[in-house]
Order: structure tokens, then C-alpha cells, then sequence
């Protein structure tokens, strides 16, 4: 489900930033495996704590440009993203 939502994200960002008139990457960043599934849930934790940080600097750029619909575009994401974050950090406290 998570990386469902996240493949959603990414296509939306890609279709914003090609209306913006800029190009998406096609390179993905290096995936992260753990050894073990704490080390998982700890390395996909402080993924999404990354792409929180992000978003919200983007939508603070975003807001100072004026351009409201890139602000609310990733106020959506961060509002999954954080969800995700919530979601792997109550894993790590079961375990």
C-alpha cells in the first residue's frame, strides 16, 4: 500500500514539474535493504522523516513563490508521508 502511494506521488510530482517546465529524473536514488526487518523498518522510518523535511521546505518555497497549487500538492504528500512515518515508528515499538 505505502509504495503504491508513493509511485502515486512521484507521478504527480513529475506532472508538476513538467507543467513548471522542468524535467523529472528517471534516476532513482539508491535503494536501502536491511539485514533484518528492524533495520528495514529503521532505515524506511528516517526515509520518511527526510521526505517530511523536504516537503515541508517545499511547500514553504512553494508559499513564498505564490504558487498555491504546488503548496497544496505537497501538502498532500506530507500528510501521507507523515502517516507512513507514524506507521513504521508504531512497527519499530512493537518489535
Amino acid at each position: 500500500m505505502i509504495a503504491v502511494q508513493e509511485m502515486k506521488h512521484a507521478e504527480a510530482i513529475a506532472e508538476r514539474l513538467c507543467y513548471l517546465g522542468g524535467t523529472p529524473t528517471t534516476k532513482p536514488t539508491t535503494i536501502k535493504v536491511g539485514n533484518n526487518l528492524k533495520q528495514m523498518l529503521v532505515t524506511d522510518a528516517k526515509d520518511e522523516e527526510g521526505a517530511i523535511r523536504l516537503y515541508k521546505q517545499t511547500i514553504a518555497l512553494a508559499a513564498k513563490e505564490g504558487d498555491t497549487v504546488t503548496a497544496d500538492l505537497f501538502k498532500k504528500i506530507l500528510a501521507d508521508e507523515e502517516e507512513h512515518h507514524d506507521f513504521f515508528k508504531s512497527l519499530l515499538e512493537e518489535l
